[in-house]
């Protein structure tokens, strides 16, 4: 790196701060530290200083007047980005009366004096590299570098200030053992200090953890070529893993990060035990630290035998909230001395609403105690894989050329939001209910969508015919219902379609346009409702997580159950943020719909603690994996909410990090509508509620089910009795 004045930096390390020993322990506390609560009201100070200040101390006083927002924020930041017990992990410089400074706050103030004229990421990454040829940082010390910039700046500027009005910093004392010290003009020292702090903000800082970091040194020679194809925050999750595990042994974490390589080295090329996943976060995380003799502590090594139960205690907790809840109302009809059929009828009353507050207070405890679980992602925000060709699929039914107009345009606002040249947009349409097979529009509507597609295919050309198209499904006699309709309308609609992709049921859509032979080299699909929007990209990551080889789906080949991995993603659903006034139904029902324009974790019950969550219909799924997990399951006729149907056979996980939005009903006729469709859905599942549930070809059968997968069903029961 050539700095401006043509002259190329010492970046080498001073050897006195390389070859320090390092000594185990809590470092001491720098005097600065403990001052950060004061620096606030000690700037004040110093701004009031600076309105008037010695006339031969102007231009420093300017320096910090025009940038005292900057000084504040490193404030904030160092408030934030430091807590006490992250401080006293760091590694500290062994001094004679025992640990001294951290190790990193020394190498911080020795690159604030060799980097000049200021630090920049490339300076920096080339310092902390020739330091670690005699000492490797630990990745805390590197995550921790920023906030010791920082405070380094902090001290020097205290220090040049002091030279300015000793008064000004004499309640502020630095400790001793500062590895630095202000030897210039007061300007000299504030305006370096500053630029630093402007440079520090200007740092892409996981890009440096990448470059600088041991374990990701380690890890990127993962045998299944995986690791490096993560995004940031999935590597960073396991190089933390490798962190606790280095603290938990007498081995050091580039070590812990070998092991996993090795453990990966031994296994086939198409396991997914080849890739350090599986030992760091998967299955195998057991093996790993037992290779390594790690140290359990007592409270962790307790969880973990309670996690055997997880089930059992789940269902003890709700059970004592729900009799407390019920003590309650006994406690009521005592007071007020009951007769027995007051009594009866008192407490079956009270069963049903009892259960509102009880789920909801185990459930709320349940997500304070426990962490939000994010799934390991694939980097595919440059581009997804052509193996994982993607299909983003509207189901609809259409009535009139007015709505083909409308489902036009929302597929083409999807190709804008994710233009990727891996996915293809295809609107899955039907005709609506009639009492004859045919009607007059009908011939209008399907010249319309061909129409419609072909234009959107001309408007976005590809090589291979355009991203769009559209399968359409005309009528058939339903005796059960009495009409003529599409065959089991949204349910029949995406299996049709899957059989289609895979190779079957080539008749079955009498309608399709656009370049359809992609669809045989589509892997998954990503199926929205009319009113559901994805936001920008979320496409490409949603297939990054399911690619990932601790999250691809594994069949039963016995039952075709989905057994590991998952064969459906479902993300958060949130409303849709609506500008203007909206209706009364929406305000009232609405509630906080502010975007949630930072993707963020949170916790939920069914995934947190058993590794599953539910489907609700709008999400992504493995098309051949879906396909063997309902193949046979459902009779003719029995089934309209499929959804959380097939997310208990296809292995549904949650991921809350990632957020679809979907409009409300404007209306409360159409909210009851959509509430007695869903309801209805509901009720149709009781017969799989036993042993022995409905097959499609072979009457009855034993259950697949587990206790768990029975619980989700009997909740939304439960919940769909509410309103009445």
């Amino acid at each position: 790196m050539i700095n401006p004045d043509g002259q190329k930096p010492d970046t080498k390390p001073r050897q006195s701060v390389a070859r320090h020993a390092i000594r185990k322990g809590p470092p001491l506390l720098l005097d600065s530290y403990r001052a950060l609560p004061r620096l606030p009201d000690w700037f004040g100070r110093v701004r009031q200083y600076c309105a008037e200040p010695a006339p031969d101390q102007q231009r420093a006083a300017d320096w910090l007047l025009d940038n005292d927002y900057q000084i504040k924020r490193a404030f904030r930041r160092l408030q934030s980005g430091m807590p006490r017990d992250f401080y006293d992990k760091l590694p500290a410089l062994a001094g004679p009366e025992g640990p001294g400074v951290p190790r990193v706050f020394a190498l911080a103030s020795a690159a604030f004096d060799d980097l000049k004229p200021q630090i920049t990421l490339a300076g920096l990454t080339d310092y902390v590299a020739d330091y670690q040829a005699h000492v490797k940082l630990t990745n805390a010390e590197l995550w921790a570098l920023p906030s010791m910039l920082r405070l380094v700046c902090v001290e020097r500027l205290i220090q040049a200030i002091g030279t300015m009005d000793a008064s000004l910093s004499q309640d502020l004392k630095l400790s001793g053992e500062t590895l630095g010290a202000a030897g210039g003009r007061p300007v000299d020292e504030i305006s370096k200090a500053i630029a630093c702090l402007i440079a520090i903000e200007a740092i892409t800082w996981p890009d440096f953890v990448d470059g600088t970091s041991c374990i990701e040194a380690e890890l990127s020679k993962d045998p299944a070529g995986i690791y490096a194809k993560m995004t940031f925050e999935t590597r960073d999750h396991y190089r933390k893993t490798v962190e606790r595990l280095g603290a938990r042994c007498a081995h050091s974490e580039p070590s812990v990060a070998r092991e996993a390589v090795r453990l990966s080295q031994g296994e086939p090329k198409d396991s997914v035990r080849r890739h350090v996943g599986y030992w760091l976060v998967g299955d195998g995380f057991s093996v790993i630290e037992a290779a390594l003799d790690c140290r359990v502590p007592r409270g962790l090594a307790l969880l973990r035998h309670l996690s055997g139960y997880v089930g059992w205690l789940y269902a003890a907790g709700l059970s004592l909230l729900v009799i407390a809840a019920i003590l309650v109302s006994a406690l009521y009809l005592h007071a007020y001395h009951a007769t027995p059929m007051q009594w009866v009828v008192g407490i079956a009353l009270t069963l049903l609403p009892v259960t509102i507050p009880s789920v909801w207070a185990g459930h709320w405890i349940i997500t304070k105690l426990s962490r939000p679980k994010t799934l390991p992602e694939l980097d595919f925000s440059k581009s997804i894989p052509p193996e994982f060709a993607t299909s983003i699929v509207v189901p609809v039914i259409i009535g009139s050329v007015a709505e083909v107009d409308v489902i036009a345009q929302k597929i083409e606002i999807l190709q804008l939001a994710n233009p990727d040249p891996a996915l293809t947009f295809v609107i899955l349409s039907d005709s609506i209910d009639a009492q004859t097979e045919t009607l007059r529009q009908d011939a209008e509507i399907e010249a319309a969508l061909r129409d419609r597609i072909d234009t959107l295919n001309r408007r976005y050309p590809a090589e291979d015919g355009g991203p769009f198209m559209v399968l359409h499904r005309h009528r058939k006699y339903n005796a059960a219902e009495g009409c003529w309709m599409a065959w089991e309308r949204k349910r029949g609609k995406l299996e049709e379609f899957n059989r289609y992709v895979l190779g079957q049921g080539e008749d079955a859509f009498d309608v399709v346009a656009g370049p359809i032979e992609r669809l045989r080299s589509t892997r998954y699909a990503i199926t929205l409702d009319a009113d559901t929007q994805i936001p920008p990209r979320s496409a490409s990551r949603m297939v990054g997580i399911m690619a990932h080889p601790l999250n691809r789906a594994v069949n039963d080949p016995q039952t075709g159950r989905v057994i590991a991995g998952y064969a459906i993603l479902q993300p958060r659903i949130e409303i849709l943020p609506k500008l203007g006034e909206g209706t009364h139904f929406t305000h009232l029902y609405g509630g906080d719909t502010a975007v949630d324009i930072y993707s963020r974790a949170v916790s939920d019950v069914y995934q947190d603690l058993f590794g599953t969550g539910i489907y609700v219909g709008k999400g992504i799924y493995d098309i051949a994996a879906l396909d063997r997990s309902m193949a046979g399951r459902v009779p003719k006729n029995h089934i309209l909410s499929h959804d959380l149907f097939e997310g208990l056979h296809a292995r549904a996980a949650l991921a809350s990090n990632l957020v679809l939005y979907e409009d409300l009903p404007a209306t409360y006729p159409e909210f009851a509508m959509r509430q007695h469709r869903w309801m209805r859905g509901d009720w149709q599942l009781v017969p799989w509620l036993g042993r022995r549930v409905p097959h499609a070809q072979d009457g009855k059968t034993p259950t697949t089910l587990s206790t768990l997968d029975r619980w989700k069903m009997v909740d939304n029961l439960r919940r769909s009795l509410m309103p009445p």
